[in-house]
Parts: structure tokens; C-alpha cells; sequence
């Protein structure tokens, strides 16, 4: 899906929002307006306003602008629905997300499978369209879970009041909570494992990311299999507050390291969208990869795909995850489920001996 067109969805969502508060007769916001709400452009608001007035939820009149013809508050479905709740971002791995849910949405018909973005700056959101959208389970993808806080914990618990909830590509063990998401530590140890069999011994990882349980984990994973087999291991922390977008940061880390010099032949990610800037700033710096420096990484297979050269992935299966967590709630199971990490081969690590 294109940008414009994922954007033009997700603004359409809070529009019917926006309705769902209005009288009939109300006027609604002026396109300017909504530009300058959402901080999108008019292409953007044309294409939603156009799909809400063919919908009949907004009359146009020209020379007095939109309108509201009736109440658009959705009435509660009929048909019990498993909402799979994701933060408003643009990610390969949200793509990949609804893409699993329109493949699975079939094999289930007798319950409806809807996918709702909220604002990513909650951890937790404060809201979901729970009894609107009939919602009978939830999933529901954190925008972050370093650092939750009280509030987030008891929407968490008010969801919890309404049906089953299952947390998606996190884990949240210490609050009781099932999850479904990669086994991280073991993905660590698997990136470690392909660069000790392809003979290198003195490797570095690299924490693109803010230090969250699921960053954590997998680094360690890398330096205790390290560790375990005599190889030297070398900790690049990028020291990435939450809530910034690293690849900046990352690319003059990694910047810094290599003109200064290292002796390590390997890099592990931990995050393959991060990773870019490490692989930026090789290009710019002359490194060949994998001929100077190999590189392995944890992440979503079809980002890592795209980088040049493409790069051996230990994949973290986001796909694999949505569907084992909607088998887990269809079938009433209250239990947490790890999903075993693949190595796929791209020819991005180089092997020095046998």
C-alpha cells in the first residue's frame, strides 16, 4: 500500500471519530482545517472526505462547506469481533499485520477480525472502540512497554474487564498478561550462532533501539552465546532514548567507530529498521559488506530485504505471531506463546573458515 494511501485510511478513521461525537445538521471542520489537525495534506484530506460523503456520512455544500446528515455512530455489530489494536505508525511489520488478518479473516467467519490503529504515543491506549465494534477479545500491540506507567496498567485492566486480551510482539509477564512474540534471547543466540559458523571471533551488537525487555533480551542473547564459545564480543549502545526515531543517532555511532578504527569482523543488529543507519554509514565510509564487515540482524524480513546488500535475517515472524495469538484467543487458551526465530541466508555474512 502507498504512503498516501495508508494515510488517507488512517485519517478516514479519526474523521468517522470526530462524526461520531457531532449532531445531525453539525457542521463539520473546513478542509483547512482538518489539514492543519492532522498535519496532512489536501490530497490526503480529499481522498477521506470524498470516501465519508460517497459513504453518506458527510454532505458537502458548496460555498458552506460540510456537513453532518445524521448520526454516524457506529451501531454495536451483531457479529462478535476480535480487535487487534496497533500503534498509528508506518511499519513494515503494521503491513505485514493486516495483511495476516485479511489472510485469516476467512478461515474464522464467524468471527469478525478488525485491525484499529490508536495514537502512538500511548503505551497503552486510554480507549478503544470496545462496545461499539462488539468487541469480544482483544490483541492489542504496545507503542512501547519500557516504561509503562499507572495510567497504562489500568486501562490495561479496564480492557481485561471486557473480554481475553493477548499482547502482541511484547511480553508483559509481570503483569499476568499472555503474549505472543518472539523468543528474543534465543534470537540473539541464533545471530551469534551464525557468525561463530561462519568462523568469526570477534564480533560486536549493535543496540539500535531504546534498552526495552525485547532489546534487551536479544542482545543478550548475542553476548552470552559469545561468551559461552570464546568469542570476544563487543557492546555498541547507541543510547537511543525511547520515543526518538534512532537513525540518526545510530549512524554517527557507528560513524565514530569506524573511523576510529575496530578490530571485530562481524556485526549483530537487534533491530533491522535501526540497523539502516549502521549500514549507511558503512556505505558513506567506504566498508564492503560482506567482504570487510558481515552483518547479521534480528528483524522483519521484508525491510531487511530491501537493504543493500539484503542481509541475512534471523526473522522475527510478525505474521507467524498474529496467527498463533487469534488460534490462542478464538480457541479460549490463556497462556503465552513464544515463536521460534528462522535464519534466512542472504549472503550478507562472510565465512573465514570452515
Amino acid at each position: 500500500m502507498s504512503q498516501a494511501a495508508l494515510k488517507s485510511d488512517t485519517l478516514h478513521e479519526n474523521l468517522v471519530r470526530e462524526l461520531s461525537r457531532m449532531a445531525p445538521g453539525e457542521k463539520f471542520m473546513t478542509v483547512r482545517d482538518i489539514m492543519r489537525r492532522y498535519n496532512v495534506s489536501q490530497l490526503i484530506v480529499d481522498r477521506a472526505v470524498n470516501r465519508l460523503c460517497e459513504d453518506g456520512k458527510l454532505v458537502s455544500f458548496a460555498r458552506r462547506g460540510l456537513f453532518v446528515p445524521q448520526f454516524v455512530r457506529p451501531a454495536p455489530a451483531e457479529q462478535p469481533t476480535l480487535l487487534v489494536a496497533v500503534p498509528d505508525w508506518v511499519s513494515p511489520d503494521i503491513d505485514e499485520i493486516k495483511a495476516e488478518l485479511e489472510r485469516l479473516s476467512p478461515l474464522h467467519p464467524e468471527t469478525r477480525l478488525l485491525l484499529h490503529r490508536f495514537d502512538y504515543r500511548y503505551a497503552i491506549p486510554p480507549e478503544l472502540p470496545l462496545a461499539a465494534e462488539n468487541v469480544r477479545l482483544l490483541l492489542l500491540m504496545p507503542g512501547r512497554v519500557d516504561t509503562l506507567e499507572a495510567r497504562d496498567i489500568e486501562a490495561l485492566n479496564i480492557f481485561r474487564q471486557n473480554g481475553p486480551v493477548m499482547v502482541l510482539c511484547h511480553h508483559l509477564n509481570n503483569f499476568n498478561v499472555p503474549s505472543v512474540g518472539l523468543d528474543d534471547m534465543f534470537a540473539g543466540n541464533c545471530a551469534a550462532h551464525h557468525l561463530y559458523h561462519a568462523g568469526h571471533r570477534k564480533i560486536a551488537v549493535l543496540m539500535s533501539e531504546p534498552q526495552s525487555s525485547v532489546i534487551i533480551d536479544r542482545v543478550n542473547g548475542v553476548l552470552n552465546y559469545a561468551r559461552l564459545h570464546g568469542m570476544q564480543a563487543e557492546l555498541i549502545d547507541c543510547e537511543i532514548p525511547g520515543g526518538e526515531v534512532p537513525l540518526e543517532r545510530v549512524y554517527r555511532k557507528m560513524s565514530r567507530i569506524i573511523e576510529q578504527g575496530f578490530d571485530f569482523t562481524a556485526l549483530a543488529g537487534v533491530s533491522g529498521d535501526s540497523l539502516a543507519g549502521a549500514l549507511n554509514a558503512c556505505h558513506n565510509h567506504g566498508l564492503a559488506i560482506p567482504a570487510q564487515l558481515s552483518i547479521v540482524t534480528i528483524g522483519n524480513l521484508r525491510t531487511t530485504e530491501l537493504f543493500y546488500p539484503p542481509l541475512d535475517t534471523i526473522c522475527v515472524g510478525i505474521g507467524r505471531q498474529v496467527s498463533d495469538a487469534v488460534e490462542q484467543l478464538l480457541a479460549g487458551k490463556n497462556e503465552s506463546v513464544l515463536v521460534p526465530p528462522e535464519l534466512v541466508k542472504r549472503g550478507s555474512v562472510r565465512i573465514i573458515s570452515e
